[in-house]
């Protein structure tokens, strides 16, 4: 293993390895704080995490940074934090996401209101 690039996650498939780690970290979290969750669906939800937080830190980062400003907050890194947050809600979110593509697929969804 010593001849593996120090980031060779982001290599391979363009995610950041500390962004996964801290993904899969909120999925096992996820997965042992919900009640009634079998070992799959807690692999399952690590795996999701994982994923949700590769490809979404990128992306919600400076959406988050840009926020945090406009209360002066201190800069620093939040990354981590991030892709834990997002571990920890992927599943949730892939999962609303699906019902909600079911929900269409059965059914156009209403109409947008008006206002």
């Amino acid at each position: 293993m010593a001849d593996l690039p120090p980031d060779w996650l982001h290599q391979l498939v363009g995610v950041k390895t500390p962004h996964v780690v801290a993904g899969i970290a909120g999925g096992v979290v996820r997965g042992f704080v919900s009640k009634g969750f079998t070992w799959p669906q807690r692999l399952g939800s690590a795996v999701v995490g994982a994923a949700v937080a590769g490809y979404g830190t990128p992306f919600s980062a400076p959406i988050l940074r840009k926020w945090l400003d406009l209360w002066q907050y201190p800069p620093g890194d939040i990354e981590g934090s991030l892709g834990f947050a997002l571990g920890l809600v992927g599943m949730t979110v892939c999962d609303a996401l699906i019902r909600w593509a079911r929900r269409w697929r059965d059914g156009a969804p209403p109409p947008f209101p008006k206002g």
